[in-house]
């Protein structure tokens, strides 16, 4: 492995490690009630947020619960009890915005992931988790490590992959029980 490959997976490991103990506890809790309160779960984001976003849908599915991906031609209609999750770091993609004012204005519970805790997201949220995005050693060059929102994207998915253990077990399912709603059609 390279010495630049080698040292940008510890330098973002380090910065994982230093989010993960700055998150809002309350918030992740929050972010748990809404998503095994709602109806219909849907997630939604732009880019390789979007995908990170997917991610989530897919583990969601694998606990059991009802998902969705905005944007795919299998949505519902968008109901008062279901949720929408938006990922977006700056907080105000536009797509996302929009598919969030929708969500508020038919009355809709959503749950934000963004690196901006002042943005037009986390302002329409009814949760909004704030994760840094930045490194804390200002000496490291995070164009050259994790340029265009790597830090985000990468951290956001551990951060939805992390409360999926949670929802395990809040929800008292283990590995087998996600197993058993793995695709078979692949």
């Amino acid at each position: 492995m390279s010495k630049i490959t080698k040292n940008s997976m510890k330098v973002i490991g380090k910065h994982l490690q230093e989010v993960g103990n700055e998150i809002n506890e309350e918030s992740i809790d929050k972010a748990v009630q809404e998503i095994t309160n709602a109806n219909k779960i849907f997630v939604v984001g732009a880019g390789r947020s979007g995908l990170a976003a997917k991610m989530f849908a897919m583990r969601l599915m694998h606990l059991g619960l009802n998902v969705y991906v905005v944007g795919e031609t299998i949505n519902p209609a968008l109901e008062k009890n279901d949720l929408v999750i938006a990922i977006t770091g700056s907080g105000e993609t536009s797509s996302t915005v929009e598919v969030s004012k929708t969500t508020k204005k038919l009355g809709a519970r959503l749950v934000s992931i963004t690196s901006s805790p002042n943005s037009t997201i986390s302002k329409l949220s009814d949760d909004s988790i704030t994760i840094r995005d930045e490194f804390s050693n200002t000496e490291i060059t995070q164009k050259e490590i994790a340029p265009l929102g790597t830090l985000f994207e990468l951290t956001a998915a551990v951060l939805m992959d992390s409360i999926i253990s949670e929802l395990m077990n809040v929800m008292n399912k283990n590995e087998e029980d996600l197993s058993n709603k793995h695709a078979t059609l692949e």
